[in-house]
């Protein structure tokens, strides 16, 4: 209602009652309708913040998670003393994390990469609405295969989920969003992540950071597999205690 109305939420309890217009109350009904068949709430509106950033979302990509918020703000908290020059964001899809990145870091260069062309055409826009796409070169690349250089800070949300846990997701998940976002590939949904770990040393930078977000259970294999390939891996907790985020020095 309050997108009908053109109004913030709050506005909603600040002016009481009124009347709609004809064609508010068609809007209104078309949204409800769209709501009912369990299109997300995001599609609906066409958008959505994330951060200190407002995205245009399509079923292109993935409509962005608190828990990726979340990981932006861990690795804005622990990269604020020493800002990165130069970052990386793997899988792009909306252009949620380099965005999000750039905005925290007005210095720092961006490359944003996807093996979707329809992912990166939609984070291009994004680029613009933030006024950032001067600063933010634009790859298409399964992920490290087109890449070359080295950056000092590297994050991913990338699919992580198994084929069951897909299957048992909500519809919203399982029609609004890409499976190309979601399954990770391997029983335990982590093969996906297992690539990018098992390459990321080679792109970064001395000191530099890897951050991750992954599924339930994926801990202890990815940091295992993470010191293996000379790196020094943490991993942190999401907003309901599961093991979410690993955060990697090289």
């Amino acid at each position: 209602m309050a997108a009908v109305l053109a109004v913030r939420r709050a506005d909603l309890f600040l002016t009481g009652k009124r009347p709609l217009s004809a064609g508010q109350l068609e809007l209104w009904e078309k949204y409800v309708a769209m709501r009912c068949r369990r299109v997300p709430l995001q599609h609906i509106l066409g958008s959505c913040p994330f951060g200190a950033v407002d995205l245009l979302l399509s079923p292109s990509a993935l409509i962005p998670r608190p828990e990726t918020e979340l990981l932006v703000q861990i690795v804005v908290e622990r990269l604020s003393k020493n800002p990165p020059k130069s970052v990386l964001d793997l899988g792009t899809g909306c252009g949620a994390c380099a965005l999000a990145i750039g905005k925290a870091f007005p210095a720092a260069t961006l490359t944003a990469s996807d093996i979707s062309l329809e992912a990166l055409a939609l984070a291009k826009r994004n680029g613009d609405r933030c006024q950032m796409a001067d600063r933010i070169n634009f790859v298409c690349s399964d992920w490290f295969s087109q890449l070359h250089g080295k950056w000092d800070l590297i994050l991913s949300n990338p699919p992580y989920l198994s084929e069951e846990e897909w299957q048992n997701s909500s519809p919203e998940v399982r029609l609004g969003d890409p499976p190309l976002a979601l399954l990770g590939g391997g029983a335990d949904g982590a093969d996906a992540l297992k690539t990018i770990i098992g390459h990321a040393g080679g792109h970064l930078n001395g000191g530099g950071m890897l951050a991750l977000e992954m599924g339930i259970g994926h801990g202890a294999v990815l940091s295992s597999l993470a010191k293996q390939n000379g790196l020094r891996p943490q991993v942190f907790c999401d907003f309901n205690g599961h093991e979410r985020f690993l955060i990697c020095r090289g």
